[in-house]
């Protein structure tokens, strides 16, 4: 899912800090707060 996650945020607005910080995230619900937080 992250390499996804990585294609479909390439090129967006501080895409960069947001995939290096998905890289790291180890549990569903941190994944989910932080895809939510970024496309709000």
């Amino acid at each position: 899912m992250r390499k996804h996650i990585s294609y479909y945020t390439k090129g967006m607005e501080n895409s960069s800090v947001v995939r290096n910080y998905i890289n790291s995230i180890t549990n569903k619900d941190e994944l989910i707060k932080a895809l939510t937080e970024y496309f709000n």
